[in-house]
């Protein structure tokens, strides 16, 4: 069994009959009385932004879109800076890559993922170009379309985006890390330069006796 928890939102894999399933969540709902488990069985569910698909044995994962969120978006005609609306259209796009796990998926949910754009009122060039952008970072010009055009092209991409992600993470807690041992190595420096002059001073009194 592998299993997935976020908050309290629970996602797992079981090869047991639904029958020992149902039990083990049966029991598991007689643990507290102010506490119920909703459960949603079968080869295709949705967990939180994914929805999960078991196709003889492999899971596949396009996007959920959840109806009370869709279409709206930040309006592209409302007050806000620039980069408010290239950061919308940017996450929309790197959700789709991640979350995809085939091209076919993908280039289905880039078409949702325009009209609801076109819907809220960005320009379709505004679009293209965040598109542009985020290809051409990972991929060579000329496998740009704009749309990727091969398996293979949007495999790397995606394997490039969901890596870049931990290894930034990575990076950012190794340089937190650092700055914290700088600065705990300056704090002690200064503490016994300190302790050097109440040194002396005590040495000079002493003498001066």
């Amino acid at each position: 069994m592998s299993h997935f928890r976020y908050v309290d939102d629970i996602f797992f894999t079981s090869n047991d009959s639904l029958e020992s399933i149902g039990q083990m969540l049966d029991e598991a709902n007689q643990f507290h009385p102010n506490i119920k488990l909703v459960r949603q069985i079968g080869r295709s569910v949705s967990f939180l932004d994914v929805f999960i698909q078991n196709s003889n044995g492999a899971l596949k994962t396009p996007v959920y879109h959840k109806e009370a969120a869709e279409p709206y978006v930040v309006p592209f005609r409302s007050d806000h800076p620039d980069h408010v609306f290239r950061n919308t259209v940017d996450t929309a796009i790197t959700r789709a890559v991640r979350y995809s796990t085939a091209l076919s998926q993908f280039e289905e949910e880039i078409r949702q993922m325009k009209l609801m754009f076109l819907y809220n009122g960005y320009p379709p060039r505004h679009i293209d170009r965040q598109l542009n952008t985020l290809f051409s970072k990972y991929l060579a010009k000329n496998s740009i379309l704009p749309m990727l055009n091969t398996s293979d092209n949007f495999g790397y991409l995606r394997h490039q985006l969901l890596t870049t992600t931990s290894y930034d993470q990575v990076t950012r807690k190794s340089t937190t890390n650092q700055n914290h041992e700088k600065k705990h190595a300056k704090s002690a420096s200064t503490t016994y330069r300190q302790q050097r002059i109440n040194n002396r001073k005590t040495s000079h009194h002493s003498s001066k006796a």
